[in-house]
Parts: C-alpha cells; sequence; structure tokens
C-alpha cells in the first residue's frame, strides 16, 4: 500500500463519527450528557417588544437540535434556563458627509441565568452580546430586523453552547 494511501485511510478513519454542527465543529452533545433542562420564558427590559418570545423559541430549537431532545417541563427539569434581554437597539457605525446614515448595527444583550430548581439556587448568571452589521439605509444590503433575527440567532446558539460546555459555578 502506497503511503498516500495509508494516510488517506488513517484521515478517514479518524473523522469517522465525527460530523460538524453550525460551523463551530462541534459534535451534537449526547442525551444525558446534560441534565435535564427546561427553557423559560425570556424576559425584555428594552422597548423592543416580541424579540424575547423570539430568543425563547430560538434557544428551545437550538437546544433540541443540539442534544437530540426537547427541553423538560419546569416541574421535571434539574435546571432552569432563562434570562433578561437587558439591551437591543441599533448603533450607527458610519454616516457620509451629509449626515446620512450608511452603515448600523443591530446589538442585543441578554442576562441568562442558570437555577439548579431543586434548591432554587442560582448556579450561574452569563451576560451575552451580539452585534449584527446592517445597512438598511444604503443599498437596502441588510434590514434591521433581518440583523435582529441573525443577532438572536447568534445568542440561541451561545446560550446553548455554554450549557454545553460551561459547568455551573454557585454564585458566592
Amino acid at each position: 500500500m502506497s503511503r498516500a494511501t495509508v494516510l488517506a485511510v488513517a484521515l478517514l478513519a479518524t473523522a469517522c463519527g465525527y460530523r460538524f454542527e453550525r460551523d463551530r465543529g462541534v459534535t451534537p452533545t449526547p442525551d444525558g450528557a446534560l441534565p435535564k433542562v427546561a427553557v423559560l420564558p425570556f424576559d425584555t427590559t428594552s422597548f423592543r417588544r416580541g424579540l424575547e418570545i423570539t430568543l425563547t423559541q430560538l434557544v428551545d430549537t437550538e437546544l433540541r437540535s443540539r442534544t437530540g431532545r426537547a427541553p423538560y417541563p419546569p416541574d421535571q427539569a434539574d435546571l432552569l434556563l432563562g434570562g433578561t434581554i437587558v439591551r437591543a437597539d441599533e448603533r450607527v457605525i458610519s454616516e457620509n458627509t451629509n449626515d446620512v446614515i450608511v452603515q448600523s448595527s443591530f446589538l442585543v444583550t441578554v442576562e441568562v441565568e442558570l437555577t439548579d430548581r431543586a434548591s432554587g439556587r442560582v448556579l450561574g448568571t452569563y451576560r451575552l452580546t451580539e452585534r449584527e452589521p446592517y445597512s438598511d439605509r444604503a443599498g437596502r444590503i441588510r434590514t434591521e430586523q433581518q440583523a435582529a433575527a441573525a443577532a438572536l440567532r447568534d445568542l440561541a446558539e451561545r446560550i446553548v453552547y455554554l450549557l454545553e460546555t460551561q459547568r455551573p459555578k454557585e454564585n458566592s
């Protein structure tokens, strides 16, 4: 067998069973690798209503796709996952010489809280921010709504990724 063939077989063998997930290179979490999680409805303190409902749905969908199981009802879960959107607004990135906005970004910040259902103790709080650029006024490259949707999708992925990678620590 040639050296190139042996190398190709070795590369194929090491790749078996591995699949890319959301361009991040993370394998799906096997059932049972995470505690039973309930996704509570997110809240918002921003003036933009409806984003909290969308974020709750996206976290639910992301949890299902990454773990292969549905979130549990709150009374059957080990962990309660919830949070609050504390900021959701447009930020101007650049303007032209006539003060016309050329490019903006949509900024969303969420405070996520993991709580142990049995004891009621907060196991961890995390502040996550996503910024998505768009150019609504200059050539219709992307709308503010599209940027907001992309930012919320990214936040949902990060929230579930946080569940997979962070071991919650009790707050002092």
